[in-house]
């Protein structure tokens, strides 16, 4: 939603305002990914995105505080509960786009390997002390619950993230 968006970005401003931190890439947009595929931007998984979306109905998440995924390219991240809602959409996504001919292409997006997280600094870390920077976060209140209301199938691009469609939850 436009409020956790918001509060996602402020996050982003004041790790580089405080701590130099580089925006990373200009037009990122704060979400979930619940597959990665090299295909998923096909006719087909549109037509699948938007099928499951309709099945589900609109659900919340809840951020369960800071992650780091190591590493010589350091991810940091909003740790997000696998609620059984979440694991379901998951789940449902991967096997139904799976089926349709577009399956992952990231080991790291398997259903029994995915951990749902919102990303807040990847790529910007290299060579960064990042001791200040867990200090000052890990005081910040990260415990968010987030309605989720659509489910959209975007791309990366170099300048940011393109979104190609989006779909509510629920029809």
């Amino acid at each position: 939603d436009d409020a956790h968006t918001a509060r996602v970005a402020s996050l982003w401003h004041e790790m580089h305002d405080r701590f130099g931190i580089p925006l990373g890439y200009s037009g990122a947009l704060p979400h979930i990914t619940f597959h990665l595929g090299t295909h998923d931007v096909e006719t087909g998984a549109e037509t699948v995105g938007q099928a499951v979306a309709a099945a589900t109905p609109p659900f919340a998440i809840t951020t369960a505080g800071l992650g780091i995924f190591g590493g010589p390219t350091p991810v940091l991240h909003l740790m997000v509960a696998r609620s059984p809602e979440v694991a379901n959409l998951a789940q449902t996504l991967t096997a139904r786009l799976a089926a349709a001919g577009f399956p992952s292409t990231d080991p790291y997006f398997a259903a029994d390997k995915w951990i749902p997280h919102i990303t807040i600094a990847h790529g910007n870390l290299v060579g960064r002390d990042l001791a200040p920077l867990l200090a000052w976060l890990v005081v910040q209140p990260l415990a968010w619950e987030i309605p989720l209301h659509s489910l959209s199938i975007a791309r990366e691009t170099p300048d940011g993230v393109e979104v190609l469609a989006t779909f509510p939850l629920g029809g």
